[in-house]
């Protein structure tokens, strides 16, 4: 009986023990996964699964690189172009135009003369020299000259020796004098050694026996 009435004190001591509530854990908050940025790979085409994808912007254009400069010449040469013209036997003419270029550049000399030709009209000739200099490595001269001579001269009369005197007008225009007129044009380009002339260019006249030489001299200047 006493056995039976402990268990009962027991049971009854324990009840309210157990209605308590047990303490709780402090809650945690769970922040959502942010959404994975997935880029389409080449060929792959935008689906329904890839809306949610982002692109990023495009990275900034790397800055050019400045220009390469061109240096600056150090030295000067002096280039001497003389043109001799002769006709047959008659004495030479010479045309000599001299200019100074800096190394690696180009200078240029432009004349001009105007002749009158019949009825009253004229007619241009130029004499256009271009020279463009580069002093190589064992200081010799490339030179590219370019160059338009023009000139005029005295043909011999239509009308040949030994004819009678001329009477009418076809025959006197046929027994006078007529002038001729040549235009030579040359693009050369050729080493030189300073101090030294070489001839450039030779040609002949198409109608005359006339010729025209062009020779050239370099000269590095200190």
């Amino acid at each position: 009986m006493k056995t039976l009435y402990a268990l009962l004190l027991l049971t009854a001591l324990a009840v309210p023990a157990l209605a308590q509530e047990a303490p709780r854990a402090p809650a945690t908050t769970t922040r959502p996964a942010a959404p994975t940025l997935a880029i389409p790979q080449p060929g792959e085409s935008a689906g329904p699964a890839q809306a949610e994808r982002v692109t990023p912007p495009p990275a900034p254009a790397a800055p050019s690189a400045p220009g390469e400069r061109r240096p600056l010449p150090t030295r000067n040469v002096k280039v001497d172009v003389t043109i001799t013209e002769q006709t047959g036997a008659a004495a030479p003419v010479k045309k000599v135009v001299s200019l100074v270029v800096a190394d690696g550049r180009q200078s240029n000399v432009r004349s001009n003369t105007t002749a009158p030709i019949a009825n009253g009209n004229t007619r241009d000739l130029p004499l256009n020299v271009d020279a463009s200099v580069t002093l190589t490595p064992d200081q010799r001269v490339l030179l590219e000259l370019r160059f338009v001579y023009a000139s005029a001269a005295v043909m011999a009369p239509l009308a040949g020796e030994g004819r009678p005197a001329p009477v009418t007008p076809e025959e006197k225009m046929a027994a006078a004098p007529r002038p001729g007129y040549s235009t030579l044009q040359d693009s050369l380009t050729f080493l030189l050694t300073p101090g030294t002339s070489i001839v450039a260019a030779r040609s002949a006249d198409a109608a005359t026996d006339r010729t025209v030489t062009v020779e050239v001299r370099a000269d590095i200047l200190k």
